[in-house]
Order: C-alpha cells, then structure tokens, then sequence
C-alpha cells in the first residue's frame, strides 16, 4: 500500500518534469511482476524505480530538480518498453536476443542511477541554501565584515566517509586478541609474497579473515592502498565485504612482528574454489555437482559486471583466478584479491600499465602491448570456466596452458573429452546441453584479441542460461535442443535456427 502511495505522491512531483512518470513507475512495476524472462533484470529495474518513487516527493521544494530530471520521463518509457518485452517469448527468441537484451538493461539501469545520483546533490543544495539564509539572520553582514570568515570545523565523523558503509579502522591490540596474538594455529593461508592470513572473531562474534603484511615493502603498502580504497567503496552480493583495517607497528610478546598493513575481510566458510576443484576430497558438494559449479561461475561472472559496469569509479580487477573466489557457507561465491585492481576510464584505456597478473589465466593482448581493458578480465574469466569444467590447473603442464589445451577439443566438438568426470561420468543429454553452452561461451572469452570477446554482461546472461538449462526438468526442451545446430560457433557468430524470425 506504501508503493503506491507514493507513486500517488510521485505524480504530483511529475508535472514539475512534463511527464506522466507517476503512470510509468506504475506500469513498470505490474510489468516487473508477471515478467516471464530476464525476470532478475527486471526485478533490479523495478527496485531503481521504486527508489526514485520513494525520493520524488522530497523535491517538491527544489525548483532545481526540473532541469536535471527533465528526461527522466523518456528514460521510464524505455525501461516500461524493456520490461514489457519480457513478458513471454520462444526459447529460440530468449537465446537469440539474450546479448542485446543484457546490453539494453544495462543502459536503462544505468541512466536510472544517473538520475538517482542527483538527488542527494539536489538535497545538498537545497539545505546549503537554507543553512546560508539562517546564517545571514544570525549572523549580520556588519558582524562579518569586521572580522575574519568563520571558519567551518568539520565533526570528527566527517574524515570516516573516505571509507563508508561501515568499514571500521583497528588498532593492532584488537587484532592481536581476534586472532590470540597471531596464534600459527589459526594461520589459513597466505595472501601473497610477505603476507599471511589469519582466522580471528571479534568481539562481537564475528569471524573474520586477516591479511598481514609481514614487512615493510613499497609494492606490498602500494597493493595494499589500492585494495583498501577500491574494496572500501565496493558492496555486493559477490564481492568479498572488507571489514576493515589497520596500520600500525608494535611489539607482540617480546619479538617485533612489523605488522603495520592489515586488511580484517568477513570469514568466508569455505575456502577457495581452487582448494574443491584441485586439492579436497570429492565429498565437497561443489566438486560433484555441475549445477554448482555454473553457479559459481555465474556469481563471479556478476561481480566482474559490477565492477565493469556499475561501480564507481569502475574497476578492472586484473587477477581473477580460482584461488581468489572465496565461498561462504552457503557456498555463494565472492571474488576478492584486489590488490592489483586499477579504477578505469575509457578516455585513459590506450594508456599503458606493468603487465601484473598469474600466468595461465593472462590476457595475452594485454601481455604484449600493456594496455589494459575489460577484456582482460573476460579473459581471465574464460581461463576459471575452462578449469571449471576441466578439473585441470590453468597450467595443465609447464608448457601447456589451460586454453592451448581446451580450446582444440571444444572446436573438434569432443566435449565430452575434456570434462571433469568427477561430477557425473556420464552426464546427462540435459547436462551436455548445459555445459555445452559454457564450454563456448568460454571460447569466446579467450580469443586472442579483445575486441572478438564478449562483453562481461553478455557473459553473465549466457551463464545464466546455461545454469536454467542445467536445472530444467522439462524434457520437451531437451527434446527441442538435440534436434536443433550449435547456436554459437567458436568465434561467437549466431548461427539462426531454422523456422526462426
């Protein structure tokens, strides 16, 4: 009853921009709930609709809301458009427009929070105006102008926004109680040359993870710096949460630790990807089931595109890899690691960067000409879904790489070659269908050049599907899908289904 109040309210604030946009918000949201496909894109449209709704009654008293909304009807007419055309189409439709549709949800959420970004800008305004008249009441213009400009101390709070949503700075003697004084015991790893990692809690229960930098060195406080200011600004679903931090040097128990760089992440349950595909026993649920494992993908896959496509600035991570995807004990995964990340630009992309990241899953352009763009992830992405399926090290051998290996059989059309047999010896038609579409799905990701990759979001649909196809307990779709030609060849040319429109 809330939502519609406001859109009520909403519709008032609309003739400030000349459009019904408390109609469209209406629309947009019936549309949302009977949406046959895309149904989380929709939901996400929904969601950004709904903020507005909810902000749009506050800017009835800003007369300079009216430029800066003033296309914000045209953009709602687009999304109702998008929206509606997901109300139900063929199978053979959904797999021939699903890059197109994922290229158009992502413009439309993009120009919403464009939109959404205004208003606390609007609000910031308003109030400086309202402050500014307050003080010329109080304050008269004779008592200024015999003294000096006030000066404005900012409240101890202020200097805590550099890192928000939460993240909290620490002092080593909390850190040093969290992990019992840096117990070996609950050492669980290594985050790097000169780091270790550390399980603590809190004391307030929390497990966390604690990555310490062992000595002083420029590149380590350098990856540091950059993980903390990239991963402070960062929240989602599939990105590791930072917890917080610290910066300090002292003594721990008579023997100097130097443990002046620490970054405190939540504990994630379940280690690394790399650990169930390559080093545990097969009683790990995600070592024997394909779902999982596209799921996995999938989720990795979305917080690659929000790093690309939604974060701000937007960030390359440059190092994705299987044993940086961290898994929580509902077995979600996060990716994390992001030490050698780079904010990015499309003005600055011709610049040339140090070629970082771990061989085998390389972007090769980038290797050779130092240049660094999206693709280079999608690369790295297309390595982990090659191993994914493989089992196999992104190094097969010293000298064989993951795509040199992979890549010969997936174009021969031998899939069932190279596929880890752990999961299902022999799977299902359903299955290969599946894993079929993320086998070439991953072709495309490592072609040599970045310009034949797929973007990151059309990477996310394919997955998406596959992940629909695996679960699908339809038989007449499978029945539907063996009759049909490859829809994708290895260069990612749409191969058109016969009978098709």
């Amino acid at each position: 009853m809330a939502l519609w109040t406001g859109l009520g309210q909403a519709a008032t604030v609309a003739q400030l921009v000349g459009a019904d946009v408390g109609g469209l918000m209406s629309m947009i949201m019936q549309a949302a709930l009977t949406a046959r496909q895309n149904r989380r894109e929709c939901e996400q449209v929904a969601r950004r609709v709904l903020m507005i709704a909810e902000l749009l009654p506050y800017l009835e008293a800003y007369p300079e809301a009216v430029r800066p909304l003033a296309g914000l009807g045209d953009t709602l007419q687009e999304a109702h458009e998008l929206v509606i055309s997901c109300q139900g189409r063929s199978l053979a439709y959904q797999f021939a427009i699903a890059g197109r549709q994922a290229d158009r949800f992502r413009d439309v959420q993009s120009r919403i929070d464009s939109y959404l970004i205004l208003f606390p800008m609007i609000s910031h305004i308003g109030i400086t105006r309202r402050l500014d008249r307050i003080y010329n009441i109080l304050v008269p213009d004779s008592a200024t102008s015999s003294s000096s400009s006030p000066q404005v101390q900012e409240p101890a709070e202020v200097g805590q926004e550099v890192l928000p949503h939460g993240t909290e700075e620490f002092t080593l003697a909390e850190i040093a109680r969290a992990t019992n004084n840096f117990d070996p015991g609950n050492k669980i790893g290594f985050g790097g040359f000169g780091t270790a990692v550390y399980r603590g809690k809190l004391p307030d229960e929390r497990k966390v993870a604690i990555k310490c930098v062992r000595y002083r060195n420029d590149t380590l406080e350098d990856e540091f710096s950059t993980e903390l200011a990239i991963l402070s600004r960062l929240r989602h679903k599939n990105i590791i949460h930072l917890t917080g931090w610290c910066k300090d040097k002292r003594w721990i128990r008579g023997r100097r630790m130097e443990l002046d760089q620490l970054l405190v992440y939540e504990y994630m349950e379940n280690g690394e990807l790399h650990d169930h595909l390559h080093r545990r026993s097969s009683s790990s649920p995600l070592t024997v089931s394909w779902k999982m494992r596209i799921d996995v993908l999938l989720g990795v896959s979305r917080a690659i595109e929000h790093l690309h496509c939604h974060a701000m600035p937007r960030v390359i991570h440059r190092d994705i890899k299987s044993s940086n995807i961290l898994l929580d004990s509902s077995w979600v995964p996060r990716l994390s690691d992001f030490g050698l990340s780079v904010a990015w630009e499309t003005r600055n992309e011709d610049d040339t960067h140090a070629v970082v990241g771990t061989f085998g899953y390389l972007d090769p352009e980038y290797f050779q000409t130092g240049r660094l763009k999206p693709a280079s992830d999608v690369y790295s992405l297309g390595v982990l879904m090659l191993e994914v399926l493989t089992g196999n090290q992104a190094m097969v051998k010293p000298q064989l790489d993951m795509v040199c290996f992979a890549l010969p059989i997936i174009e021969s059309g031998d899939l069932g070659e190279l596929l880890d047999k752990r999961p299902a010896p022999e799977p299902t038609p359903r299955q290969l269908q599946a894993l079929e579409y993320v086998a070439q799905t991953a072709a495309r990701c490592v072609q040599m050049e970045g310009k034949d990759r797929p973007a990151i979001s059309e990477v996310a649909a394919s997955l998406e599907t596959a992940l629909e196809l695996m679960c699908s307990h339809d038989s007449s779709v499978d029945a539907v899908l063996s009759t049909q030609p490859r829809m994708w060849d290895i260069f990612g040319r749409y191969r058109k289904i016969p009978g098709e429109v």
